[in-house]
Parts: C-alpha cells; structure tokens; sequence
C-alpha cells in the first residue's frame, strides 16, 4: 500500500477487516513477516557468493576425480546453463524466486551434477572412449539410470506440488522444472558434447 502514514493507515484498518473475517469466505491468518530492502539486497550477493562457492567447489571435486579439463570444463558449463534456463524459464512465465525456489534449484542442480558424473563414468571405458557399439550400449544403460532417478524425483515432488501451501509448493516446482530442463536438455547435449570431445582426444592421442 506504499510506506507514508496514510498507506500504513490502510494496511491497519484492512488487517482489521480481514481478522473481522469481513470477506465472502472464512479467513485464516497463516502468518506475516516483513523484509527491509536492504535485507533482500544483502541476500541477493549472498547467494550469487554461495553459488560461486558451490560451483568451485564442484569444479574441485570433479577435477580430482577425473584429473581431465576436457571433462571438468563441460560438465561445469552444464550446470551453469541448467541455471541459466531454470532462471530464464522462471523469467518467462513471471515466476518471483523466493528463498525456497531457490533451494529447489540447487537441489535440481546437485542431482544433475550426479547424473553427469554417471554419464561420464559409463562414457570413459577403462579411462578412454570405447568402440561405438559398447558407448551406444553404456550411454543408453546411464539414461535408463538417469530417467528412472528423476521419474522418482518428480513424483515425490508431485504431492507437494498439489497439497504444498507457499515456499513448500515453490521448492517442489522449481526442483521439477530444473529436473525436466535436466534429462530433456541438458544430460542429453552433455552426452553429445563429452563425446566429441573424448573422440577428438583419442584422435589426437591414439593409444
């Protein structure tokens, strides 16, 4: 209602009303809150600090296990673009992000860093790309994997989606929506692209 004293007026006798119950239908108070503009300010560089953080972090471990740039570096770009679309398809259907959807996304994104690694690892046949029929063979074992473990994922997400008041329905979209931009998008470009790249190596370096 804005922030002068006449605004604040009408805040207080609409409050009234509707604790008078003064509507067409009974009115239950859920709970209320207030948030300073420098507050939302201050979490805004927060969480772009945090997912920075979470980002090296990935980077790190993923470098330590497979010691290989040109596995590292397109599987970071992954998760960077899945945020990217997640972000911009909230944009388009004008979904406001609160602090639950955004949990949700990183939720998306940490399962999708998990289904990247199983790609890799089914990829990387004794630490280098296999004959096209055993890749054909283990890249269809990892999406059958990938498909089932996000099926599981969205129907557990569904009941909340349906019966979730608030930040609980906003975590269960939002974790649904990175899910679907995951294993239609996303796994299957990274399985394209980790490809070229392992066979462009293996051209350069024939063993």
């Amino acid at each position: 209602t804005g922030g002068d004293e006449d605004s604040k007026s009408q805040a207080e006798e609409l409050q009234i009303h509707l604790r008078a119950g003064a509507l067409p239908v009974n009115v239950e108070l859920m709970g209320s809150g207030h948030v300073d503009a420098s507050l939302g300010e201050q979490f805004k560089s927060q969480a772009v600090i945090a997912g920075l953080l979470a980002l090296l972090a990935v980077a790190f471990v993923v470098y330590r296990r497979y010691h290989k740039p040109e596995i590292l570096i397109p599987m970071v770009g992954t998760s960077i673009s899945e945020v990217i679309m997640i972000l911009g398809f909230a944009g388009a259907i004008g979904w406001q992000l609160d602090l639950p959807s955004i949990a949700g996304i990183i939720a998306a994104i940490g399962t999708g860093i998990d289904h990247l690694v199983i790609i890799t690892d089914e990829v990387l046949y004794e630490g280098k790309l296999p004959p096209r029929k055993v890749y054909l063979s283990r890249i269809t074992k990892a999406f059958g994997i990938i498909f089932a473990a996000s099926a599981t994922t969205i129907i557990a997400m569904s009941p909340l989606v349906v019966m979730g008041f608030g930040a609980l329905k906003g975590f269960a979209i939002t974790t649904i929506i990175g899910v679907l931009i995951g294993i239609l998008i996303a796994r299957p470009v990274y399985g394209k692209v980790i490809h070229e790249i392992l066979e462009a190596r293996s051209g350069k370096n024939p063993e």
